[in-house]
């Protein structure tokens, strides 16, 4: 598999992180997200994926430790701008409550 890399932009404002991701999501970036992206103290954690190529099982894996990681404070997490081409993923795989 080539390598691809993941970009990320964070802005925490009010309990509200606002994470976003440009490149692939895939075995390989999906720890730098898991390890860069800190949910201390954020109620909604929202996923700009906008410029998101492509995401692999193991983003999926990410984005459902996140969920529940913030469902269990009582927090909450979403996907926004999500590409066509990935939308359907989530949705195959029963994931779309994450999308807005």
């Amino acid at each position: 598999m080539e390598n691809k890399e993941l970009k990320i932009e964070q802005i925490k404002k009010d309990g509200i992180l606002v994470c976003k991701l440009s490149g692939w999501l895939d075995p390989n970036t999906s720890p730098e997200l898991m390890d860069r992206v800190s949910v201390n103290g954020v109620k909604q954690l929202i996923f700009d994926m906008s410029d998101v190529e492509y995401v692999f099982s193991a983003g999926l894996r990410v984005m459902l430790i996140f969920q529940r990681m913030l469902e269990s404070e009582g927090g909450s997490i979403k996907l926004i701008n999500v590409p066509d081409s990935i939308r359907f993923i989530f949705e195959d795989t029963g994931l779309e409550s994450m999308l807005e």
